[in-house]
């Protein structure tokens, strides 16, 4: 399946939408990187006000 901009990021917790600098990783979509990699060194969203991040490594 094809993303469209405009479809929601697949990181747990995230409500974004995918824009132009959407990623894509393991066959699914993220609106950036930090969510295509889970979080893994602590990397916020880039989208402003989101907080999918929080609580991922604790």
């Amino acid at each position: 399946m094809k993303a469209k901009q405009g479809d929601t990021c697949a990181c747990p917790n995230c409500t974004c939408k995918l824009g132009e600098h959407s990623v894509v990783r393991h066959g699914k979509h993220y609106c950036c990187e930090g969510c295509a990699k889970h979080h893994e060194h602590g990397e916020a969203c880039v989208m402003a006000g989101c907080q999918c991040a929080k609580g991922t490594h604790g």
